[in-house]
């Protein structure tokens, strides 16, 4: 796992990995739902439990992900903040004009856990499927919206080019941050106003690579005539089996169960 970058597919031969790239994506959807209908901390702490027991039979390392929810931190702390002085009810703590309630730490504290659920979901889908089969498997599910006119082809290979670039943009921010680093940049300063003067300048440059990659790409593209089909063959090379079909049912009836929990602890 040395040298693994955020959302890169790290090759396996468990289960998960070998499940149909269609399960995948339907039972995150599930999770999804489930996440975001329900909001039971204990519902929420079980669906939690399945993604850690989902990445450690995956043989993904665990420490790289809880790593990369702690580098996300920041919009975590803003979440909760947000929540806990916005909401109103019972103030636990008051700051000028404003309090921090009961009832948004508790909120806010169920939309962390909600964050961090996804998060962890999205990181096992992207780390056990090859780009290739990801997009083949979305490009299947939203076939039915051809018939709407829609251009599913060209929408699945922009998300393509988005998940292929990806663990390049983080590698190049990394590589940004630690030059204005060594600059004088103070990314750990206290002073808000500085803190940001300093991201500004790894975020700007960023921006300005990204174009110029795109850009680079765009002419590759046209170079060689591309013309966006899609491919049959790689479309039905997908096959589902029993594995996939007791995926799909034990996703359902975590759903389903989830609902119903929700409902009754309001």
């Amino acid at each position: 796992m040395t040298g693994i970058k955020l959302g890169q597919y790290v090759y396996g031969d468990s289960l998960i990995h070998q499940l149909d790239p269609r399960t995948k994506i339907i039972c995150c959807t599930l999770a999804v739902i489930s996440v975001m209908a329900s909001s039971n901390v204990y519902y929420l702490l079980f669906l939690l439990m399945l993604m850690i027991a989902a990445i450690i039979s995956s043989h993904l390392n665990l420490k790289f992900i809880l790593k990369s929810i702690y580098q996300i931190r920041s919009l975590l702390l803003v979440t909760l903040l947000l929540q806990a002085f916005l909401i109103p009810g019972q103030a636990v703590f008051t700051l000028g004009p404003i309090n921090m309630t009961k009832e948004g730490l508790i909120l806010g504290s169920i939309n962390i856990l909600r964050l961090i659920i996804l998060f962890m979901g999205s990181l096992i889908l992207l780390m056990t499927t090859t780009p290739m089969k990801l997009l083949t498997g979305i490009e299947y599910l939203l076939k039915p919206l051809e018939k709407l006119n829609i251009p599913v082809h060209n929408f699945t290979t922009i998300l393509g080019i988005s998940f292929r670039f990806l663990p390049t943009l983080f590698e190049e921010a990394t590589l940004i941050r630690n030059a204005q680093k060594s600059r004088g940049a103070q990314f750990e300063s206290p002073q808000l106003m500085v803190k940001i003067k300093s991201y500004a300048a790894v975020v700007i440059p960023l921006f300005e690579a990204s174009l110029s990659r795109a850009a680079d790409l765009g002419e590759a593209m046209d170079s060689r005539c591309y013309s966006p089909h899609s491919n049959q063959l790689r479309m039905s090379s997908l096959k589902m089996k029993s594995q996939d079909f007791l995926a799909l049912l034990f996703a359902g009836i975590i759903v389903l169960a989830g609902l119903p929990i929700s409902t009754l602890m309001k």
